[in-house]
C-alpha cells in the first residue's frame, strides 16, 4: 500500500441534473500518474489497496468514498471534511 497525492482532477458533468463528478486524477503534478475515479475507488475499497490524499496551505486532507447526494453514485471521491475548502477535490486545478 502506498500513499499519492493528488494535485489535479479531470471533471465532466452529468446529464441528468447537471452537476460535476470527477473523472480522473493526477498523482503528484505528473501529467504521466494520471488514473481513473474507478481505479481510486478501487483502491480505496481494498483495505490492502493505495491511499490518496490533497493537500493545500499546509493541510492534508484524506480522500474517501462517497454516495453522490445528487446522482446517489456509489463511487463518489471526495475529501473528509476539515477546517478549509481549498484542499477539497473539486478546488484543485483541473487538467
Amino acid at each position: 500500500m502506498a500513499r499519492y497525492r493528488i494535485t489535479r482532477v479531470n471533471v465532466g458533468m452529468t446529464t441528468k441534473d447537471p452537476h460535476e463528478h470527477i473523472r480522473g486524477v493526477e498523482l503528484n503534478d505528473s501529467p504521466s500518474a494520471r488514473i481513473s475515479r474507478e481505479t481510486v475507488v478501487a483502491d480505496l475499497k481494498n483495505p490492502n489497496g493505495d491511499r490518496y490524499y490533497t493537500l493545500a496551505a499546509g493541510v492534508a486532507a484524506d480522500v474517501v468514498v462517497r454516495s453522490c447526494p445528487k446522482c446517489l453514485r456509489n463511487d463518489y471521491i471526495t475529501t473528509d471534511p476539515d477546517k478549509t475548502i481549498r484542499n477539497n477535490l473539486l478546488q484543485l486545478p483541473r487538467y
